[in-house]
């Protein structure tokens, strides 16, 4: 929000100074000629005077809002304008991260799923025929046990955990 306020401020500036330039050269001629110009010898002078002014403040103005310009205010425009770009690109950069955090925590919560229902359907083909499970061992605990650990979210770790504890019991006990 910064950075608009600034980009506000640098496009308005120009026109302050002219304006401010203006007003202070009518309080000028209020002021000091005045009288000079009822007697009617500065008519032309400063006729011709402040015409110039106003247009040799315009051009400035006009040639500010370049970017090639010596004078600050498109530079400065552009160089605000760059970094509204480069936060526009680092957020969109944050939210592309986040999106691929939550399709790998989708993905880790798919394979735990599919590693519960195949130590479901173990259990019942072990307890029909009384056997032991030759799927459901110690490396396959550990293998889920590194994808539980990759979650980030500490409900949902412990949630698995607590699952695989009960499977654990089920086979290993």
């Amino acid at each position: 929000m910064g950075l608009f306020f600034m980009k506000l401020m640098w496009r308005i500036l120009p026109v302050l100074s002219v304006l401010v330039v203006m007003g202070c050269s009518y309080l000028i001629w209020r002021v000091k000629l005045y009288q000079w110009w009822n007697s009617g010898h500065l008519k032309r002078v400063s006729l011709v005077s402040l015409t110039s002014l106003v247009i040799c403040f315009s051009v400035l103005l006009l040639l500010g809002y370049s970017t090639q310009s010596k004078l600050p205010f498109g530079s400065k425009i552009h160089e605000i304008s760059a970094q509204q770009q480069t936060v526009k690109k680092q957020k969109q950069a944050l939210e592309a991260e986040k999106v691929a955090n939550e399709e790998k925590e989708d993905q880790i919560k798919l394979q735990l799923e599919a590693a519960l229902d195949l130590a479901h359907n173990e259990l019942n083909i072990v307890v029909i025929n009384d056997s032991v499970s030759t799927l459901i061992t110690e490396e396959w605990f550990s293998d889920n046990q590194q994808l539980i650990d990759q979650l980030s979210d500490v409900t949902d770790r412990e949630d698995y955990m607590n699952r695989f504890e009960s499977v654990r019991e089920a086979f290993l006990n």
